[in-house]
């Protein structure tokens, strides 16, 4: 999942060394054969969150309420639940009416995680059962994924010696270790109706720009997934996985230039460069100017992704405040603005069009932040501007089809908005 949503997402790790291997140099621990699950007794995670309680929300002077972007309507009332304003939570870019919720003592430093799980919500009162994830870190999360049969995965890697580290996917009640490496690591995870997708750097011995696809069943150990090198072609390259842009094959009809299979982003020097990876094969479908980073990437008419416009200093700080660009591949890019950087954002792709939602603060240094939406059409161009959603101290947005869930976290609350949301 990219998740994402929060900024741990935005944590990805930078590559160095050599580009080229040898064959003996490439052989790894996985070339032996596939390694054997491993059980995860559930007294090694963590115990259930808090269930979570929605009432119908109270609307009228003096109570905070909701704005939607043009193209988008409530499709059921608004409803909100009291959490504690240390609750964290991620969506799963497609899972409707879910989280992955941790509790967190904010008392201690670092904050220490004392509960988590995967809720399925009710909208009409409290959550159901909590399915347990390896999170244990508040600031280490996994990457994270849903499948549409309601299943989570979660992807992470281990130091297993002062050089090498190990990447295991987390599967029901066993996790399974797909390789080890020299700086292996999972990047982004990503599910959808009958597959999913994980992006990891690329794996040996000795650490290489690039990345790889592994791309599998969800019901299959992730041992046995298929793994794809993507292999950028400059011999000096600096390329590094960034996210997944797309794990469902495109709608028939759809141009060429989208590709067919799923697509992953790398990085590669001030460029963010879309790969097309089908049949054990990668291909780039093309490169966008991203000099400053990036918020998110999707493929829908074409690939698509939300990019910082402005350099960014320490402090979360722009000079020229918090210029976006919605970069597309063979066109020219669309601009927009916020106050101040983004400290975290989503782009989700819909029947028609895509959401484009972030949160950022009203100010550099402003603690006060505002959760933003605006609804692309296929090509990546805004219908209108960005609204201004809702105050909000943290979000999460899924959408499936024309369905669209957010939750927007204001201190102790979270409105749970149910929306419908297309382009013309």
């Amino acid at each position: 999942m990219r998740n994402d949503s929060l900024p741990l997402l935005a944590a990805l790790l930078l590559l160095t060394g050599c580009n080229r291997c040898t064959p003996k140099e490439k052989e790894t621990k996985a070339d032996a054969g596939p390694p054997a699950p491993i059980p995860i007794p559930h007294d090694e995670l963590l115990p259930p969150p808090a269930p979570w309680t929605f009432k119908p929300a109270r609307i009228g002077p003096g109570i905070p309420g909701i704005a939607l972007p043009d193209g988008c309507q409530m499709r059921a009332p608004l409803v909100r639940a009291k959490v504690a304003p240390s609750t964290r939570f991620v969506a799963a870019p497609r899972g409707l009416g879910v989280l992955v919720v941790a509790d967190a003592d904010e008392k201690e430093t670092p904050p220490r995680l004392v509960g988590v799980g995967g809720l399925v919500l009710d909208a009409e009162g409290e959550s159901k059962g909590a399915t347990p994830l390896p999170w244990l870190d508040a600031e280490a999360m996994p990457r994270l994924a849903r499948t549409d049969a309601g299943a989570w995965l979660a992807a992470y890697g281990e130091q297993s010696d002062e050089k090498l580290s190990r990447v295991f996917v987390h599967q029901g009640d066993h996790a399974t270790p797909i390789g080890e490496g020299d700086r292996f690591d999972a990047i982004d995870l990503a599910c959808g109706s009958s597959r999913c997708a994980l992006l990891t750097t690329r794996l040996g011995n000795v650490a290489a720009a690039g990345a790889d696809l592994w791309v599998g069943s969800p019901n299959e150990p992730a041992s046995s997934w298929k793994r794809t090198e993507i292999v950028p072609d400059a011999p000096d390259s600096d390329a590094r996985p960034s996210c997944l842009a797309r794990i469902e094959a495109p709608p028939p009809g759809t141009d060429a230039s989208a590709g067919g299979g799923v697509v992953a982003t790398l990085l590669e020097g001030q460029e963010l460069v879309f790969w097309d990876v089908a049949d054990g094969a990668a291909r780039s479908l093309g490169r966008v100017p991203a000099p400053f980073g990036i918020v998110d990437a999707t493929v829908a008419a074409r690939p698509i992704a939300l990019v910082y416009g402005a350099a960014i200093d320490d402090e979360g700080c722009a000079k020229e405040g918090g210029k976006l660009r919605f970069e597309r591949v063979g066109k020219e890019a669309a601009e927009v603005r916020a106050h101040a950087p983004p400290v975290s954002g989503a782009l989700r792709p819909l029947e028609r069009g895509v959401l484009a939602a972030y949160l950022a603060p009203l100010g550099c240094g402003v603690a006060r932040k505002v959760a933003y939406a605006v609804v692309l059409d296929g090509e990546g161009t805004p219908i209108s501007a960005p609204m201004p959603v809702a105050d909000a101290t943290s979000f999460a947005v899924a959408a499936r089809g024309a369905d669209v869930d957010m939750w927007i976290q204001m201190g102790d609350e979270v409105s749970w908005v149910r929306a419908t949301c297309a382009a013309p």
